[in-house]
């Protein structure tokens, strides 16, 4: 292999210090191949490694930008994930809202006075309102059965009219007892 000439398995080109001898340098591609050997001129292999430089260069490059968008893709999950839990924290409190407001429509069909409304149980109109059916027909069953004295408290047996109490009787002195 002469001065000027790279076979296709080389690492570098040999180059002559002056211009003149640089523009006849072949490179010897063919070689390697065991076949007729190919000549390039050394100019052309010259531009072929300042472009393959290029190319490093712009893989290096792009490299670092992408390792910058993973960062960024990271930084956002962490956003993506304070947005989730700010999400679910507000979807529990309008849950819990429609529930307590679902309890105050329910306890003003049935004129329930506002200190029971904490107590109705359930999750859906039509279990609430059982609920609250339930509720009023115990507070009817114990204000109909303290009203009425024992023989015991009259000695005399039941005294005055506690049999025409009514549960809107009831409901009337609750309402009373609200608005005062």
């Amino acid at each position: 292999m002469s001065e000027g000439t790279v076979e296709a398995g080389g690492q570098e080109p040999v180059m002559d210090a002056g211009a003149d001898a640089a523009a006849s340098e072949t490179v010897d591609l063919g070689a390697a191949n065991n076949a007729e050997p190919k000549m390039f001129d050394a100019d052309y292999v010259k531009s072929l490694r300042q472009e393959a430089a290029k190319y490093r260069t712009q893989a290096k490059e792009m490299g670092d930008k992408a390792a910058k968008y993973d960062e960024y893709v990271e930084s956002q999950k962490s956003e993506q994930q304070k947005m989730q839990d700010s999400l679910a924290t507000l979807e529990k409190e309008r849950d819990e809202l429609r529930s307590n407001l679902m309890r105050q429509e329910v306890a003003a069909r049935k004129q329930l006075p506002p200190s029971l409304v904490a107590r109705l149980q359930g999750s859906t109109p039509e279990e609430l309102e059982a609920d609250a059916d339930s509720l009023l027909t115990e507070l009817r069953g114990q204000f109909v059965e303290r009203s009425k004295p024992s023989p015991e408290e009259t000695g005399a047996g039941v005294v005055g009219n506690a049999d025409s109490q009514t549960v809107d009787d009831f409901l009337k002195v609750l309402a009373s007892r609200r608005n005062r």
